[in-house]
């Protein structure tokens, strides 16, 4: 068996040399697959506070942020804080970067990943919860992220990362230099010193860029 530690079974997206992947997928059937692969029943998508459309600083576009994780789980994020506000400042400037208008933010700043076997999750027995949840290894401050065009036409899953910096606004900022400020990268499981990494979420081929 062969061991490939942070490697999603979707293929890598690189903006650089690919067109965003042909196939989309709804939020409603991500997380209703994500519910069915932990034997959980599919309540439908929660959505934490209220989704906002937030104009870019950098085109004048309008991207809409929404959560379905609850930021304030994490004693570092403050109820109304500013780094609530850091966290869709940075997401919504990356979609814009990459010319997306929807992301669904479904991890606040954490620095776990998951371990993947064959391209599979890795899973334990959790036994103070009755439950199994994924096996996870320490990794360099990101957030989890959906990105696409609608909630109905997502296209690309992946990671952001970020530095925490008492100095900025919320504390969090922009990793800029990743090659010095990534700590946790694994070269043997084809890791590279990235700011953000994305894959898609079908496993059908992604077209390259367009001249």
């Amino acid at each position: 068996m062969t061991s490939s530690i942070f490697r999603p079974p979707y293929l890598e997206f690189h903006d650089e040399v690919h067109d965003f992947p042909l196939k989309s997928v709804s939020l409603e059937a991500l997380i209703q697959k994500k519910a069915a692969g932990r034997r959980k029943r599919y309540a439908g998508v929660q959505v934490w506070g209220t989704p906002k459309k937030m104009t870019s600083a950098r085109s004048k576009e309008p991207v809409t942020i929404t959560w379905i994780v609850d930021p304030t789980q994490d004693e570092r994020y403050e109820p109304d804080g500013p780094q609530i506000a850091t966290t869709e400042e940075i997401c919504r400037e990356e979609a814009d970067r990459l010319g997306l208008k929807y992301v669904v933010i479904r991890g606040a700043a954490h620095e776990t990943r998951n371990i993947y076997v064959d391209g599979r999750t890795v899973t334990v027995w959790d036994a103070s919860t009755g439950r199994y949840a994924n096996m996870q290894r320490e990794a360099d401050s990101h957030f989890t992220v959906y990105m696409g065009r609608s909630k109905t036409e997502l296209l690309l899953q992946g990671h952001i990362y970020v530095v925490w910096d008492s100095l900025k606004f919320g504390g969090l900022d922009t990793m800029t230099d990743p090659v010095k400020q990534r700590k946790h990268v694994s070269a043997e499981d084809g890791e590279r010193p990235v700011a953000h990494e994305y894959w898609s979420l079908t496993k059908d081929a992604l077209p390259a860029k367009s001249c």
